[in-house]
C-alpha cells in the first residue's frame, strides 16, 4: 500500500472544510503548491474555495484549477431578449405582401406564340444563332482484369462503330455483326441491363428475350440498328406489362 505524503493530513482537512461549505473539491499537494480541482456551480463558489484554502494554509501557493459548471436556462423567459429585433407589420395587407411577394413588376411573356419559342425559320432560331444543346450521356462503367474502373459507353456517345470484315468476302459476317450488336447493347446505358438474345441472318438482326416495357424494346431496336452492316432489325421481344 502506498505511503501518504507528509501533507496528506493538511489536504484532507482542507477538503473536509470545503465539503462543510458545500464544495466538492479535490485538493492535492505538489511542489509546495495546493492544487484545487473539480467542478463548482459558479464563479463565486470558485473564489470561495480559494479563500477557504488560503485561511487554512496561508503560506501555501494555491493553484486554482476548478471549473465552473455551465447551466443552460430552463425558463423560456431566459431565452427571450428584452426587446423584439424585428419590425412587426402594421396591417394585414403588409403581412400578405411579405408572405406572397408581388411579381407584377417583373418582365413576362404574354404572347403564347412568343412563349413557345421561335420556329425553325425564325431569325431567333437557336439552331441558327447558337450551339445546339446535347443532353448529357449516362456512361456504363465496368472494371478490367486489374479491378480498374473503365467507362464503356453512354447514350449515343458519338463514337464510330466498326465491325471487322470477313476474310472471305471483305464484308462483315453474320456472327461478327451479332457480336457487335451484343457489345453495343451491353455498352449502352439504355440497354446494358437487358437480357436479350441476338441472332443475325444475312444482315438482319433478330432480338429475342423479355423486357419490362415498350421503352426497353424501342431502345434495344434503336441500339441494334446503328451497328454498321445491319440491314434490318426484327424486334421479337416479349414485353412484360403488355
Amino acid at each position: 500500500m502506498a505511503e501518504l505524503s507528509p501533507n496528506a493530513p493538511l489536504t484532507r482537512r482542507i477538503e473536509a472544510q470545503l465539503a462543510e461549505a458545500g464544495l466538492q473539491v479535490t485538493v492535492e499537494s505538489s511542489d509546495g503548491s495546493l492544487i484545487l480541482s473539480g467542478i463548482v456551480e459558479s464563479e463565486e463558489s470558485r473564489e470561495a474555495a480559494a479563500d477557504i484554502v488560503a485561511q487554512v494554509a496561508p503560506d501555501a501557493q494555491i493553484d486554482n484549477q476548478l471549473d465552473v459548471q455551465s447551466v443552460l436556462p430552463t425558463d423560456i423567459d431566459d431565452f427571450a431578449g428584452d426587446e423584439p429585433t424585428a419590425e412587426m407589420a402594421d396591417t394585414r395587407a403588409d403581412v400578405a405582401a411579405q408572405i406572397e411577394p408581388d411579381f407584377t413588376d417583373q418582365p413576362g411573356l404574354f404572347d403564347p406564340i412568343e412563349a413557345a419559342g421561335a420556329d425553325s425559320s425564325g431569325s431567333d432560331d437557336p439552331a441558327e444563332t447558337g450551339e445546339v444543346y446535347t443532353p448529357p450521356t449516362d456512361p456504363v462503367v465496368t472494371t478490367d482484369a486489374h479491378g480498374t474502373a473503365r467507362v464503356l459507353n453512354g447514350f449515343d456517345s458519338g463514337e464510330d462503330l466498326t465491325v471487322e470484315p470477313s476474310a472471305m468476302d471483305g464484308r462483315p459476317g453474320d456472327e461478327a455483326l451479332a457480336d457487335a450488336v451484343r457489345r453495343e447493347l451491353a455498352e449502352d446505358a439504355a440497354t446494358t441491363d437487358l437480357e436479350i438474345v441476338v441472332a443475325v441472318r444475312q444482315g438482319v438482326a433478330h432480338l429475342r428475350g423479355r423486357v419490362s416495357d415498350l421503352d426497353d424494346a424501342d431502345n434495344a431496336e434503336s441500339v441494334a440498328a446503328r451497328v454498321p452492316g445491319i440491314r434490318e432489325v426484327v424486334e421479337e421481344l416479349e414485353v412484360a406489362n403488355v
